[in-house]
């Protein structure tokens, strides 16, 4: 299960590795959603000190958000772009 990162304290992320994941969504001009998704695996982490998790959580700053799946190791940074195309039945509708 997911939650966002700062739902999650240092003590449920110490000792433990992490594979940071770029996640970018690519959405619809008109409705805002996401056309398409990127995913990109950014690099391994270990969480050790607190100095570790301060620096996890000034990544996030550079991110549109960011979930952390704890049981299975994983961190979603999520950033979302328009690339400038439109679902097809958004179109119909303007």
């Amino acid at each position: 299960m997911r939650k966002t990162l700062s739902e999650v304290k240092f003590e449920e992320l110490k000792d433990r590795r992490f594979e940071l994941t770029l996640v970018v969504e690519m959405l619809c001009e008109v409705c805002e959603k996401p056309l398409s998704t990127r995913e990109k695996l950014l690099r391994r982490v270990q969480i050790s000190s607190r100095n570790d998790y301060q620096n996890l959580l000034n990544r996030v700053k550079a991110h549109d958000r960011a979930e952390i799946d704890v049981e299975g190791g994983k961190i979603y940074f999520y950033d979302h772009d328009f690339p400038g195309d439109v679902h097809p039945e958004c179109i119909e509708k303007l």
